[in-house]
Parts: structure tokens; C-alpha cells; sequence
């Protein structure tokens, strides 16, 4: 067994034991010992962003990344808006050019809220002057609107041409916001609900009385999770399945009928129906 000293000396503090302990942790000497720092996690990378073909001879590639998702289902939303840059005299200001960044000592445009020397506002693919002309910004860029179409702008899957403006994302397609249309009135259907029918989309209002079962009672909609009765060849709401003279409901009960309508025992052979 160790003996009592030995005990001793092992519970004893380091600084007491050890001559040295002093020298090692000298606040004037320096020390090799290294400290592991845990990374915190990182975030999620963003989605990727893609980036058009650099490639002065080769057009932008298209990808799907160039459909933003919608927010919500048949929400339209601001693509391809044509904008025009306006023109200043020169002046006394002296505005700085948005794309060579050097002071523009002339005439100059303004777009996109920054000012341009005019020859050096041009489509980021073509090199066409965009001075006096229509113009889209797509991917931070700016595009004439020939080279828009071409590379950027999707298409509509009623009328197949190209959208510039309102984007319409229904049914996983693309289509302008006055092509995507009740297939009964017409009608486009903006942010409004809609409902599909053997592949056709339907307002409220026309899918309510082309495609709803009806209470022959009351003569509204039975909808879903709405508690219905089969009688008489028709569909009825269980509140409105009544004796056509007392108006006792007749669900679960022994019922006769005239002329279409239940009547309970006690009315079986009323007259004035």
C-alpha cells in the first residue's frame, strides 16, 4: 500500500511540487501549446445562380435556374419589363459612368437609377446600343429585347410565344397573366383560386354549377366533408333530407314520398304538397 507520504505528496498542488511550475507559465515567455477552435457551422449555401456564357461567340446558355419559382400558386410575377433610358445634355454635373466608372464629361443616359457614357450603354450579348432603344435587365445585365427573347424570356403555353412583362407559373408552365383563362368564361383568373376538370382549369363560379352536386333540398353545392344522403334518386344535405310539410328531419327514419318529396309517417297522405 503507498505509504502516508506518498499520499501526501501526490494530493498536493502543482506549483508546490514542481520547481518549474513557475518558469513555465512566465507572463513574459511565450508558449508553443496551440488551442483547437470548433468551426461554427456554416449557413446553407445559397441556390446556385446562373451566370451567362461569357463567351463573346457563343449565346448565353439557358437553364432552369432562368424560371424563378413562384411565391404561390398562378401569382404573377415582374419579368421582363422593358424599360428606355432618357437622355441628358451635358451640364455642370458630372455623374460618374455606371459602367466604366469614370466621370462622364458629356452627354449621358440615365437607367437602372445610375448614368452612362451613351457608347457605352450597350446588350450585354449583342453590343447594341441601347441609347435609344428597349431595353430588359435579366441576371443583373442589361438585354435589347431581341436578344431577351432569344435567351431569357419563357414561354406561354396557351398562344407558344414569347412573355415580356407578368409572368403567370400555373400547372408547372408559364403563361401570360391574359392567357391563363377559365376554360368556361373566358376570364382570367389573376390571383384568384381555381379548380381543374378533366384537365381544364375552371373559376369558382363556373366549376360550382358546371361540376358540383347540388342539394335537392336547398339547392347549394354539397362540398367536400359536408355530411350528404342518397333518397329519391337525389343528393341532400342531412339537414335539409325533411318532411316537405313538418320539416322533422327524416335522417335514419322510415320516409314516404310525393311527387319527389319526403314526407314522414304522420304526412304520408297529406294532399297539399
Amino acid at each position: 500500500a503507498p505509504s502516508t507520504a506518498a499520499l501526501a505528496s501526490s494530493n498536493r498542488p502543482p506549483w508546490v511540487t514542481d520547481t518549474s511550475f513557475a518558469d513555465k507559465f512566465d507572463p513574459t515567455k511565450t508558449t508553443t501549446t496551440t488551442m483547437k477552435v470548433q468551426q461554427l457551422p456554416q449557413a446553407a449555401p445559397p441556390p446556385p445562380v446562373y451566370i451567362p456564357n461569357p463567351s463573346p461567340t457563343a449565346p448565353p446558355a439557358t437553364s432552369p435556374a432562368l424560371i424563378t419559382p413562384s411565391p404561390a400558386p398562378h401569382v404573377p410575377v415582374a419579368r421582363g419589363v422593358v424599360q428606355k433610358a432618357e437622355r441628358f445634355a451635358a451640364s455642370n454635373r458630372t455623374p460618374l459612368c455606371g459602367f466604366c466608372n469614370s466621370i462622364i464629361r458629356g452627354p449621358f443616359l440615365v437607367a437602372l437609377g445610375r448614368s452612362w457614357h451613351p457608347e457605352e450603354f450597350n446588350c450585354h450579348y449583342c453590343h447594341k446600343s441601347l441609347a435609344d432603344v428597349s431595353f430588359v435587365e435579366e441576371q443583373n445585365n442589361v438585354y435589347c429585347e431581341n436578344c431577351y427573347k432569344e435567351f431569357f424570356a419563357p414561354t406561354c403555353a396557351r398562344c407558344n410565344t414569347k412573355i415580356m412583362g407578368e409572368v403567370m407559373h400555373a400547372l408547372r408552365q408559364t403563361w401570360h397573366t391574359t392567357c391563363f383563362v377559365c376554360a368556361a368564361c373566358g376570364k382570367p383568373f389573376g390571383n384568384s383560386l381555381f379548380h381543374m376538370e378533366d384537365g381544364e382549369p375552371y373559376c369558382e363560379k363556373d366549376f360550382v354549377a358546371l361540376f358540383s352536386t347540388k342539394c335537392h333540398g336547398c339547392d347549394f353545392p354539397v362540398e367536400a366533408g359536408d355530411k350528404f344522403i342518397e333518397a329519391l334518386g337525389y343528393t341532400w344535405h342531412d339537414t335539409c333530407f325533411v318532411c316537405a310539410v313538418c320539416h322533422v328531419n327524416l335522417e335514419g327514419q322510415p320516409f314516404y314520398s310525393k311527387k319527389d318529396k319526403p314526407l314522414c309517417k304522420k304526412h304520408a297522405h297529406a294532399i297539399n304538397v
